[in-house]
């Protein structure tokens, strides 16, 4: 598909796919960690310093951090564990809604079941997919050495009986 793209479209991707790179690694990493650092010193200096019994509680901005860690991680944990029983199946069924990829690749599917996939329109999806294994330096999985049993003969197989 990119073969097909014309270079001027090929180097904006580069340049989008960089920004992303540059912003994914600023916001989830270096942001991070300046920004709780940056959280510590000011609950220090707002909460800690200014009210004389927390002062004389915690003493000095090390053994607020100790604490201050010590109560937090594990709070931050318990939302993320919250979050990810809670709110991921509401994120993914928003980010797929508005991801024309995998409703590319599974409209070809459902077509493909149905008997109305054309040749070509299986050559490009291949095309497609298999640019992206080979732009992951994984093209072991193009040419398996080996045969995955379970697709071996899957048409004279019977279909599993449900016990439940």
């Amino acid at each position: 598909m990119t073969e097909k793209l014309p270079r001027v479209i090929i180097n904006k991707q580069f340049l989008r796919k960089r920004w992303l790179d540059f912003r994914n690694g600023h916001s989830i990493y270096l942001v991070f960690v300046l920004t709780f650092v940056n959280f510590i010193l000011i609950a220090y200096n707002l909460a800690i310093e200014k009210v004389p019994f927390l002062s004389n509680i915690f003493g000095s901005l090390s053994a607020f951090t100790v604490v201050f860690i010590a109560i937090y991680v594990p709070a931050a944990m318990l939302i993320g564990y919250w979050h990810r029983r809670n709110q991921y199946s509401v994120e993914n069924e928003a980010m797929l809604q508005e991801n024309w990829i995998s409703a590319w690749l599974l409209r070809h599917q459902i077509r493909l079941i149905q008997g109305k996939v054309t040749t070509e329109e299986t050559e490009e999806v291949l095309r497609y997919l298999e640019n992206i294994i080979k732009r992951g330096k994984r093209e072991e999985l193009l040419h398996p050495k080996e045969k995955i049993p379970e697709f071996q003969g899957a048409s004279q197989q019977q279909p599993a009986k449900n016990v439940s």
